[in-house]
């Protein structure tokens, strides 16, 4: 059984190393996020009451 290769096609890694590059050129940090996220904050009851001991431990796994 023999396999037919593809060699006109370029890797992912090569596509993805151009359009990184591209980005550059153009000025846009592509691995700066363009948002701001929210604090990270211990896990919340239905009440609003945050959990307290081993509890926050087991949610945050």
């Amino acid at each position: 059984m023999t396999r037919s290769r593809r060699t006109a096609s370029t890797s992912p890694a090569q596509r993805i190393t151009a359009a990184i590059i591209e980005k550059l050129e153009q000025g846009t940090k592509p691995w700066v996020k363009p948002w701001r996220g929210v604090p990270v904050s211990r896990p919340l009851r239905s009440c609003g009451t945050p959990y307290r001991g081993m509890n926050t431990f087991w949610l945050w796994m």
